[in-house]
């Protein structure tokens, strides 16, 4: 257990997640715009000044959002349901419930048409993809497939994972219906069966 400089047990642990589930909901209701340490601290039911105690800047709470919060969120998605097939894993994730509410799709959209005008934002998301999702699904692809070559893999996970962003975000704009769905995962399936098959 941390302790702080006056002897008293650290509460850091308890208060940095709610201080960003509380930045969460700010996100949802007001966009990443909106996102001050006044609204976060009154959604939190704590003092401004307890906020600012933890994140220094506007720069590191938005930052610890997007490492913390989006990234566990991201990482859920794609390591959903280990037990299935590699085939029924990829259709979930244009499944109702790929994202646990709409809330983290708004989440999601409001980040990537930041990431647009903030260099910050643009530089964490691009690590999240590249330097965690993007291979982990390379990892589980290359290990279904062993005869694909490298390359093959990437392709194949870039392709989905384009049409994965495509997809929810034409979600968010009620585009999707069950046709829309079923023409998802056809495409999802289409992509996936261009790999070698698993060895016997």
């Amino acid at each position: 257990m941390t302790v702080n400089q006056v002897g008293r047990p650290s509460k850091a642990g308890e208060r940095i997640p709610e201080i960003l589930r509380a930045t969460a909901e700010v996100v949802v209701r007001d966009g990443l715009a909106g996102v001050t340490f006044a609204k976060v601290a009154e959604v939190a039911g704590m003092q401004r000044t307890l906020v600012l105690h933890y994140f220094g800047s506007r720069d590191d709470l938005i930052g610890a959002f997007i490492e913390h919060a989006v990234g566990a969120m991201g990482t859920e998605i794609f390591r959903r349901d280990p037990g299935l097939s590699l085939r029924e894993r990829v259709l979930s994730l244009f499944a109702p419930g790929a994202y646990r509410t709409r809330e983290d799709l708004v989440v999601w959209t409001e980040l990537v048409a930041l990431s647009a005008r903030d260099e910050h934002v643009r530089r964490r998301l691009r690590e999240l993809w590249t330097e965690l999702w993007l291979p982990e699904l390379e990892a589980l692809l290359a290990a279904h497939s062993p005869g694909a070559s490298s390359d093959d893999v990437a392709d194949t996970v870039y392709a989905l994972v384009c049409l994965f962003e495509a997809h929810w975000a034409f979600s968010i704009q009620d585009v999707v219906d069950e046709r829309r769905r079923r023409q998802v995962e056809r495409a999802a399936a289409l992509i996936l069966d261009q790999l070698p098959p698993p060895a016997p």
